[in-house]
């Protein structure tokens, strides 16, 4: 009698171990990535993020296979930081079929061309996928007018050279308070608002082409947290 109390009692312990381990294996299927943005666009929209030296090494293999469509890669903060991860981030990301834009953060006080140059010098042989973006976010001490004069200069300087339309990425407290009435709106906007809701779009512009809608995300194959992005439109 004692033994097949034993036997019951080891059947038991196996049952409970088997669900426990289904348990976690459904938790670890299940765990968020966060990819939903509100319901905010017009149409399609196709899920992205941004990434920096701050990612650390990338699995972008993992990260196609989590549903990520496209990813702007930083090549610079001004002139004086190159982003080491920049080469292999845009390789690798090519490697997995992510659509690929650059990225360079912006600094005002300095030669606008030179940081265009910068950008361009570093993805002249493989444009990538989408238009290069001039991240604005910052004064440097200048005036409005002044800061608007500097995006211009280096819009006008990536066009030329590499015949696309840079996107504009800002917020819309930053562009209305530090560059004001200044109208780039010829340019796409990747707009930068941390909500549930819509985002605000800075005037004059009057939609957004993507939205940065999260600084906090987590996609497989990434550590840590990771900019979330949607773009408004379908992408493969």
């Amino acid at each position: 009698m004692a033994s097949v109390r034993k036997r019951l009692w080891l059947l038991g312990l196996a049952a409970t171990v088997v669900a426990l381990v289904a348990v976690r294996i459904h938790l670890q299927r299940a765990a968020p990535t966060d990819l939903d943005a509100p319901s905010c666009a017009e149409g399609p929209t196709a899920p992205g993020i941004d990434v920096s030296y701050h990612q650390d090494t990338i699995e972008w293999s993992k990260v196609r296979r989590a549903g990520i469509k496209f990813a702007f890669i930083r090549v610079s903060d001004g002139l004086t930081v190159d982003d080491p991860e920049f080469t292999r981030n845009w390789a690798n990301a090519r490697a997995a079929k992510i659509a690929r834009g650059a990225y360079q953060f912006f600094r005002p006080e300095d030669n606008a061309i030179a940081q265009a140059d910068k950008l361009i010098a570093a993805i002249e042989n493989d444009k990538g996928e989408l238009p290069p973006v001039i991240d604005v976010e910052t004064t440097g001490g200048l005036r409005p007018a002044k800061i608007a004069k500097q995006i211009t200069l280096w819009i006008d300087r990536v066009r030329a050279r590499l015949g696309v339309e840079p996107i504009i990425y800002t917020s819309p407290d930053f562009w209305r308070d530090e560059v004001g009435g200044a109208d780039l709106s010829s340019q796409p906007l990747w707009v930068a608002h941390y909500t549930k809701d819509c985002p605000r779009v800075p005037a004059p512009w009057t939609r957004w082409a993507f939205w940065q809608y999260s600084k906090t995300g987590r996609v497989p194959g990434i550590k840590g947290n990771v900019d979330l992005n949607v773009y408004q439109g379908h992408m493969k």
